[in-house]
């Protein structure tokens, strides 16, 4: 590398720039540490006196937002780190103004961006604190941040690096002047290594010159990264999430894979160890297995394992497949049916890398997994061997990021209902438990790639999650063609964080894609097939699909691992839409998005319940109503409806429709009980009942068409469900009231029926109807042998016919 010649923040502003060749290998640095997060000056790090800034009233009152805890407890472990979050010098070098639309909106097709200079003039800016945007620079599209660091020193050679957690989207690094490389992520990590352009004991100058999202659009007017939110300016722009500089031996591991088969009941790994010495390095690994839970589990031996890792270079050493001798109740299993206080199992592997030499550390990495096993077998899915049925919501990050004052796009970063539980917020826990007392089993998380902490806690509690990257279709914002490197190298970055989460099962890679009436340049089967390859070099151990736009039957692709999921089947947004999509024969169906833009409605808020219900009848292996937080934003702790604008889009703007300001215990609201109902694993139904009022009304009333009946025999037919998965035996108790829900039992009968997991079955009840005027009320209840009852409904009424 050749020294710039001109200082980073005297460059001239213009289109990006060549990424120049990256030294070093990524590391995936992750913190174990638990600490609360910093809302004013970070804690004291172990650094020497370093002149810094001086701080400005703005970075002053700006909170760092510094969470170690964020970056997951799974990772490398630094010989020493440096916390760097507090004030950057900060010099805005370019403001961007993007405008124009498509044929649907502002919000839609290319745009047209006019650049002018900005301040140019060097202040302080909080790092990460949220990135630019959030600290007011909503025009900003390029600027530069320095600061000095001083680098610990190790005994024996070592590997020396900066870590930010993410960088919206490109950034180039100097040290002293020089230059050490270019990278491009989005949502991830960018690491550098900077070991030849640092000395141990050295205090040295850092400058990064990060472009912006509106840096990166092409002369096309689309975006050459993956950006997110096409629709949104609110979101993360610049240094985000955190950063920290990280000191590792000169040989240390890079990464470790864990594989789990529940069909073999094998377990196997892969090591990745660099040696970044001038000579040749032998190495011995060594492996210790734990549970997280505390539980005395018969783990299989670990063998040592050994290789001869060449100068400069990183060579993968696999250990496996050994006999998992531990039981199936060590498995990884979801929180399915509901059980307060549940976590599910999961278990440690602590590596050891050592060296003959007496001049290098040993380097550790601790993984936290679950042994569990998902596959896409035929028309459905299976985990550990039983047919699952996902059925949730897509968790959209870009929702929460125009919350009022927290917001501007770093909400998983800022917002509490994201973060650990505080004095007065149940934090992103609460939230997992939110999702799992509605019955959802699974979550996309849809666009904004989560933290590595939300990943943890959803494999605590036994959520189900769909991974997603950022790659956005939906606004014909996003070039396919001259960003294709982009896109390809952030679904890589993702599936690599991401791979050894228990919760995650399937990975989603990209967003429509292709839509029907845009042409999105660079869309179609060819670019598919490309993220399909990304993700199956990387992780061949989870099913893929792709959420579209499209007929699936049109954008598949010809393999048994993967599938295409529609959205708004028949245009049908803000429309009723109980359709699970037509597509190629033998695999799974459903529907990923559906009821938008009318989920923020009182009628919407019945179609999450009553459509999911329609579509569960015709046996849809996933179920995603869009989007819940339109419904009740405080399903994210903390968040009020009236801090909370709607998704751009709706020709209805305004708020959700519930929050903690207008629903303080949704627990009790009919609206809340419906959708659990309607999700609950075990649910019972009138069929007819339920389909006479699924389209309930404007007001959102439930139901709006109580069923009428002839005095004398009646036969119903009863739809019964088992998403769980274990134990195909449930006992169902119905009982006919007169008048109310507590009175007279005219009839009632209880028994028991087998269904199959992931199974559903119609079964007749019968009864005498009464001549009578009062409404008659018919309760439901499921239980399971050992389990108690987990299903009540007391929402069908009949109304007697008179007699003549």
């Amino acid at each position: 590398m050749t020294p710039s010649p001109v200082p980073p923040s005297r460059r001239q502003p213009g289109r990006p720039r060549a990424r120049a060749a990256v030294l070093g290998l990524l590391v995936a640095g992750m913190s174990c540490a638990l600490t609360a997060p910093s809302y004013g000056q970070p804690a004291t790090s172990e650094v020497p006196p370093v002149a810094q800034p001086a701080l400005t009233k703005h970075s002053a009152s700006a909170p760092t937002f510094s969470a170690p805890y964020l970056k997951g407890v799974s990772g490398p472990t630094p010989e020493r780190t440096v916390n760097l979050a507090g004030p950057w010098g900060f010099t805005p070098i370019k403001n961007t103004v993007c405008t124009g639309g498509g044929q649907f909106g502002t919000t839609t097709g290319p745009m047209t961006c006019v650049d002018s200079p900005a301040s140019n003039q060097e202040t302080t800016i909080q790092v990460p604190g949220g990135g630019w945007h959030k600290q007011g620079y909503t025009d900003l599209s390029v600027a530069e941040y320095s600061r000095k660091i001083w680098v610990p020193k190790i005994r024996g050679g070592q590997v020396t690096t900066l870590n930010f957690g993410a960088i919206n989207h490109e950034a180039t690094l100097w040290v002293d002047g020089r230059e050490v490389g270019t990278q491009t992520t989005s949502y991830t990590s960018s690491v550098f290594d900077i070991s030849a352009f640092v000395r141990p004991g050295a205090t040295h100058e850092i400058k990064l010159l990060v472009n912006g999202r509106k840096a990166l659009v092409g002369s096309d007017g689309r975006y050459n990264v993956p950006e997110g939110a096409s629709w949104s300016d609110d979101v993360a722009q610049g240094i985000f999430r955190s950063a920290d500089l990280e000191v590792f031996p000169a040989v240390y591991v890079a990464d470790t894979v864990v594989r789990t088969s529940v069909a073999k009941r094998e377990l196997s790994y892969d090591v990745y160890v660099t040696n970044a010495t001038g000579r040749a390095q032998d190495v011995a690994v060594a492996g210790k297995l734990g549970s997280w839970n505390h539980e005395h589990w018969k783990y299989p031996d670990l063998p040592r394992a050994s290789a001869n890792v060449p100068a400069g270079s990183t060579k993968k050493v696999t250990v496996g497949p050994l006999a998992w001798r531990a039981g199936s109740d060590s498995y990884w299993w979801p929180n399915l049916p509901y059980r307060s206080g549940y976590r599910a199992q999961l278990h440690n592997l602590s590596i050891a890398a050592t060296t003959t030499s007496s001049t290098v550390g040993t380097a550790r990495y601790d993984v936290r997994f679950g042994f569990r096993e998902t596959k896409q077998v035929g028309d459905h899915y299976e985990l550990n061997g039983r047919k699952v049925n996902f059925r949730g919501d897509s968790l959209q990050g870009a929702n929460y990021a125009n919350i009022y004052f927290h917001g501007r796009g770093d909400a998983y970063d800022t917002l509490p209902g994201f973060l650990k539980p505080s004095r007065n917020n149940g934090g992103w826990p609460q939230a997992v438990d939110n999702y799992l007392r509605l019955n959802f089993s699974g979550v996309r998380i849809h666009q904004v790639p989560a933290t590595s902490y939300m990943l943890d806690v959803a494999d605590e509690r036994g959520l189900m999650l769909q991974d997603e990257p950022a790659i956005r279709g939906s606004n014909n914002r996003e070039n396919f063609i001259t960003g294709r490197g982009n896109m390809i190298k952030h679904l890589s970055d993702l599936v690599k964080r991401d791979r050894n989460h228990a919760s995650v099962l399937r990975w989603s890679q990209s967003n429509e894609p292709m839509v029907a009436f845009f042409v999105n340049p660079g869309a179609g089967p060819e670019f598919d097939e490309s993220l399909y390859q990304t993700v199956m070099g990387l992780d061949n151990t989870r099913p893929i699909s792709t959420d579209a736009a499209v007929d699936p039957s049109t954008s598949d692709l010809p393999h048994d691992n993967y599938t295409v999921f529609c959205h708004y089947d028949g245009f049908s947004f803000g429309q009723y839409n109980e359709s699970i999509c037509s597509g190629p024969a033998g695999k799974p169906r459903g529907q990923g998005e559906f009821v938008w833009f009318n989920d923020h409605t009182p009628q919407g808020a019945r179609w999450f319940a009553t459509a999911s219900m329609r579509m569960r009848e015709q046996g849809a292996s996933d179920i995603r109503p869009y989007t819940l937080p339109d419904v009740w934003s405080s399903v994210i702790p903390g968040v009020k409806r009236t801090q909370m604008r709607i998704e751009s889009g709706y020709p209805d703007s305004g708020h959700p429709l519930l929050g903690e300001d207008n629903l303080p215990n949704p627990w009790t609201d009919s609206r809340i009980q419906l959708i659990q109902n309607a999700f609950n694993p075990v649910a019972a139904i009138d069929t007819e009942f339920w389909n006479a009022n699924k389209l309930s009304n404007e007001a959102g009333e439930w139901p709006t068409a109580p069923a009428t009946l002839a005095p004398g025999n009646v036969t119903r037919t009863l739809s019964l469900f088992n998403d769980t998965l274990d134990g195909e035996r449930l006992t169902v108790t119905w009982r006919l009231r007169s008048g109310s829900l507590t009175g007279r039992i005219i009839d009632h009968d209880t028994f028991g029926t087998r269904i199959t997991l992931g199974g559903r079955r119609q079964v007749p009840i019968s009864f005498a109807v009464p001549a009578t005027a009062d409404p008659l009320y018919l309760q439901l209840q499921v239980s399971k042998p050992g389990e108690g009852t987990l299903y009540r409904d007391t929402s069908t009424v009949f109304r007697v016919q008179p007699s003549n």
